[in-house]
């Protein structure tokens, strides 16, 4: 089943919320209000050497600017996997950006972080819980123990390839359909033929022209 909510989605059925949608916003600066928790970043240069090497063959270093990144900037994979889900970010960072860092990374992961309970209730059943608020899902198992999270985007109040609206449907559904790795759209963008139309890994319809997939999508 899948739950989209005010919460939420289960992998089975879906539950959408009433008033699912996506926000342009930065979700991770909206943290560093909590000083108790977390402390805020803006993206810059870092300072990286090169070796270059001379028409005489022998070599010099030189020092280059170049824009900071996820892996210059939190060196340690479990590190990184938290605050990029924290920030609800899978894509490159850019200059000036804000992100939110845990004071306490030590020793946790992002399960650490999650936030939607650990433990609800058994479903009986595979669950997905999609909350718009959170721009976050997560999966439970039969057990109604969370076995994963992470960033979830939904619709928007205008698409202007269709001209309208976009919002994702709400309620409580259950996948009827499921793609594989490589899986695109048949209709977006709008007139696209083959390799042109969007890839939607691992796409789950649980509706009529609506389904849950990976992507590369800011929060």
């Amino acid at each position: 089943m899948v739950r989209s909510w005010v919460p939420a989605v289960l992998f089975g059925s879906l539950l959408l919320s009433a008033t699912a949608r996506a926000e342009l916003f930065e979700y991770g600066p909206a943290l560093c209000g909590d000083t108790v928790n977390f402390y805020c970043l803006e993206v810059g240069n870092t300072i990286i050497h090169q070796e270059v090497k001379l028409k005489d063959g022998s070599t010099i270093t030189r020092e280059k600017k170049t824009l900071e990144t996820w892996e210059t900037l939190f060196p340690d994979e479990t590190e990184r996997e938290i605050v990029k889900r924290i920030n609800r970010r899978n894509t490159p960072l850019y200059r000036k950006q804000k992100i939110a860092v845990p004071c306490d990374m030590a020793g946790k992961t992002y399960m650490d972080f999650s936030p939607f309970p650990l433990k609800i209730e058994p479903p009986g059943e595979k669950l997905l819980v999609w909350d718009p608020a959170l721009l976050a899902y997560g999966a439970y198992d039969p057990e109604g123990n969370l076995v994963r999270w992470g960033p979830g985007a939904g619709g928007k109040d205008y698409c202007q390839d269709v001209e309208r609206g976009c919002r994702t449907v709400t309620g409580e559904f259950r996948i009827i359909k499921i793609g594989g790795p490589y899986y695109r759209s048949g209709k977006y963008p709008v007139d696209c033929v083959g390799k042109q139309c969007a890839l939607m890994p691992y796409a789950m319809f649980f509706k009529s022209g609506y389904a849950f997939h990976a992507g590369r999508v800011p929060g």
